[in-house]
């Protein structure tokens, strides 16, 4: 059986990982150079991978 992805599919996995996203940039915060969450030199790992979903989206 072949299941068809359509734009309306994709628009809400895009939206959900928007927010998902955007919960992380909010969680892993700077805290004197030190992210809040991971305790690693900020920004850690999960920030920057957060921050390049938002930046798919943007117009």
């Amino acid at each position: 059986m072949v299941e068809t992805i359509t734009d309306a599919d994709i628009g809400s996995g895009v939206e959900v990982l928007h927010r998902l996203a955007t919960v992380v940039l909010n969680e892993h915060a700077n805290d004197h150079g030190l992210c809040v969450v991971c305790g690693c030199a900020f920004p850690c790992e999960r920030a920057v991978l957060a921050e390049h979903n938002p930046a798919l989206t943007r117009s």
